[in-house]
């Protein structure tokens, strides 16, 4: 049998002895075997050489792979070399037509069907569900949030003398007298609202020298929803409408309370599943310093990436968002263009 191996090694150096080498350029040297159509290109002749010497085996090797003997290689008069190239043709191809046995895939896990399974998946103690609100009051609330939202710019300087006041649960005034025309339409049809819904017990407005003058409510429930509670209201009912608006099955939950590994219970401001991926959304209108690095460790407990896990900074500049962003591992946006970074996301295109 070593007289077939000992035929393959004299057929490649006769047929080596056949090739033909040029020199193209500086450092270019080409190696040809025509009648095998073999042709490579090296920097010198010698690698040129063994180049077309590789080039020769592997074609040799597929040519028998094929069950086909090249000329020069047939076993006429030498029983041995015919009864090698017989059982090597044999071979080649009983391996080309063995089943491929594929690998056993690992069953997949479940994937959670609800956000609160989802949580329970992590191994979090749910301590608070979302609690559903009378629907009347929800419809109110949710339309003084989208009011506020959509019409910040025009509505900071309002916003900002109303939460200074729910401190101090007095009266508080502002001059509009250097505002725009949009400032005092919206200002005015804001407080306009509250007061209507009694969040504001008392409101005057003197169009002569455009002063308003507000006091808030102190019931707790409206406290809560002026400080912050209307910002995850918003993120959330413009997440549905957007999920809705794309036909995206979907889950939007606000206020889901859990215990930490270390028995810190934490809110989670808003909670959307789309599909099978889940994003994290927390919504701040104040001073966020302070929680920052803890949002970035709750973001390792519930496994999710930068581009799932979202800090909503009421008026933040995008530019300094971008920082925030590099700085602490999470997706800094404002109630501005937080919609348009989600989609991003959404679509694997995000930062």
């Amino acid at each position: 049998m070593l007289g077939g191996v000992g035929a393959i090694t004299r057929y490649l150096e006769r047929v080596m002895a056949q090739a033909r080498y040029d020199l193209l350029g500086p450092g270019r040297y080409v190696g040809e075997l025509p009648e095998q159509g073999l042709r490579v290109e090296a920097s010198h002749l010698e690698a040129a050489r063994e180049a077309l010497r590789e080039a020769l085996e592997a074609w040799l090797l597929e040519a028998l792979r094929s069950g086909v003997v090249p000329p020069g290689l047939e076993g006429e008069g030498d029983p041995v070399r015919a009864r090698f190239f017989a059982l090597a043709a044999e071979m080649w191809r009983l391996l080309k037509e063995a089943p491929q046995a594929r690998p056993q895939e690992a069953p997949r896990p479940r994937r959670p069907s609800t956000l609160e399974e989802w949580l329970q998946g992590l191994g979090l103690q749910l301590v608070r569900r979302p609690q559903p609100e009378d629907e009347e009051k929800e419809k109110v609330l949710t339309r003084l949030a989208l009011f506020l939202g959509d019409r910040y710019p025009s509505l900071e300087k309002l916003y900002e003398r109303l939460k200074q006041s729910l401190s101090t649960k007095r009266q508080f005034e502002l001059s509009l007298a250097e505002a725009s025309q949009d400032e005092i339409a919206n200002s005015t049809q804001f407080c306009t609202m509250l007061k209507q819904y009694a969040l504001l017990t008392s409101y005057h407005y003197k169009s002569e020298d455009r002063r308003l003058r507000a006091k808030a409510s102190t019931e707790g429930w409206v406290q809560n929803f002026l400080t912050g509670g209307w910002l995850e209201r918003y993120v959330a009912e413009r997440l549905r409408k957007f999920l809705r608006s794309k036909n995206l099955p979907h889950e939007v939950a606000v206020g889901y309370q859990v215990a930490l590994p270390g028995g810190e219970a934490m809110e989670l401001d808003v909670l959307a599943r789309v599909g099978e991926r889940v994003y994290w959304f927390e919504a701040k209108t104040g001073e966020f310093q302070a929680h920052i690095a803890k949002y970035a460790g709750l973001k390792k407990v519930l496994g999710l990436s930068q581009k799932e896990s979202f800090l909503v900074l009421l008026g933040m500049d995008k530019a300094r968002a971008k920082e925030l962003s590099a700085l602490h591992g999470l997706t800094v946006v404002n109630q501005a263009n937080f919609l348009e970074v989600f989609q991003e996301a959404l679509e694997g295109n995000g930062p």
